[in-house]
């Protein structure tokens, strides 16, 4: 009976540790990129943004200039 019960506390333990750390990387929720917090830095070549519903840092291109000579 109590290795049953020793077995059941292992599992309830397993499982608890599993789903804490599945949502290591959940982020910073956002809807619009002005939601995201100030204190949130990026590298110079990267720009905070809202991606699907996440502040994220995504990094910036060179406008292309179409315009020849």
């Amino acid at each position: 009976m109590a290795e049953i019960i020793k077995y059941v506390y292992g599992m309830i333990i397993f499982i608890f540790l599993f789903l804490v750390s599945t949502n290591v990387h959940a982020g910073i929720r956002c809807v619009f990129p002005s939601d995201c917090p100030r204190t949130m830095r990026c590298l110079s070549e990267f720009h905070l943004t809202c991606k699907k519903k996440q502040c994220k840092c995504v990094k910036m291109f060179d406008p292309i200039n179409f315009v020849t000579a």
